[in-house]
């Protein structure tokens, strides 16, 4: 029984980690938040505009935020303005302005745009598309209410504006067409997307409401244990909150994606977030059978640190833990588990 649950640990791990490099092509933007500046000098400023990221904002009636970038001659353009569901439903249809040069000018320009000397500006009106779209790394739903896609006519520092002409409230700028992550900004990822979450419109406690039950649930069940109690130790404790950790962001990606679906019709991506859901769930389950199951040998004290050196590494990879799952998994495999008797 003891071999067949480490080899089913085994194949579960490679498993998961072998799916990663399957789905990593299809990976989402990197998120980005603090909004921009309020004029082209004071613009905020993205060294590489090819990778694909979503910078988030508020913005208030008549504003206009700056972004800049660099690019050279018919390097792509890939941009987009999203809202939150309930926010493009009120009427909140902010729009997008290109201005760079060699651009020919299109559309009405606010008057109170600063256009640099020499620019041509495009105007890209915010309309409110039939549905929603499903983002399934997150998850979550947004308008997408403009999605050009051009080539930059001549090399030269370009700006992106976000203007609010009509009502305020939050916003996302899509900029760029690369996936691709930072290794800080994947290990923030996680917590990001709690960002993402406030900035839809959720409350706090909606946000937090599923990792919250599962650690009242699974506490409430290990401590009703008393001879799990008496045989704790700060490796048993640091994988029994690892586990926790991970059920609970497994079953926040569930409430999220039901809450998302509710917005929306039904895509082939909710596959994606389930997938991630499952990696999850497993990587908790595993965590947990392994703090509370004794050993009474030390050659299965060691194949345990590597399980959990496993579990903290695949956690990491698909955004399970919310990151602190994934480094208490990292603690309990370097620290000594208490042998029985």
């Amino acid at each position: 029984m003891r071999r067949w649950g480490i080899w089913f640990s085994s194949i579960t791990l490679t498993w998961i980690i072998a799916a990663y490099f399957l789905i990593t092509p299809a990976l989402a933007h990197v998120p980005t938040f603090g909004g921009g500046g309020k004029s082209p000098e004071a613009a905020i400023p993205f060294k590489d505009p090819l990778i694909s990221r979503v910078l988030y904002g508020q913005l208030a009636e008549g504003d206009l935020i700056y972004y800049s970038f660099e690019l050279k001659q018919g390097e792509r353009i890939a941009l987009g303005i999203i809202v939150p569901v309930e926010q493009g439903r009120k009427g909140f249809t902010p729009d997008l302005i290109l201005m760079g040069p060699g651009l020919t000018d299109e559309g009405k320009v606010p008057e109170k745009l600063e256009v640099p000397q020499g620019y041509g500006v495009k105007v890209f009106s915010g309309s409110l598309p039939e549905s929603p779209i499903y983002e399934a790394f997150a998850p979550s739903a947004f308008y997408s209410l403009a999605s050009p896609d051009l080539s930059a006519p001549e090399s030269g520092k370009y700006y992106v504006v976000a203007s609010a002409a009509r009502g305020e409230g939050n916003y996302g700028v899509v900029l760029g067409y690369e996936e691709a992550f930072t290794l800080m900004e994947w290990i923030s990822t996680p917590l990001s997307q709690i960002e993402v979450y406030l900035w839809e419109g959720q409350s706090p406690l909606l946000v937090f409401a599923p990792l919250g039950i599962i650690f009242a649930l699974g506490l409430l069940a290990i401590f009703l244990k008393k001879e799990i109690v008496a045989g704790f130790s700060p490796a048993r404790i640091s994988g029994i909150f690892a586990g926790l950790f991970f059920l609970g962001t497994g079953f926040s990606l569930v409430s999220q994606m039901l809450i998302s679906l509710s917005k929306t019709s039904y895509t082939s991506e909710v596959s994606i977030t389930l997938f991630l859901i499952l990696v999850s769930i497993i990587l908790g389950v595993i965590a947990l059978i392994l703090s509370l199951r004794d050993e009474n040998y030390g050659a299965a004290s060691t194949r345990k640190r590597l399980y959990f050196f496993g579990l903290g590494i695949t956690g990491l990879l698909f955004w399970a833990g919310l990151f602190a799952g994934p480094l208490l998994s990292f603690i309990a495999a370097l620290l000594p588990w208490k042998r029985k008797g």
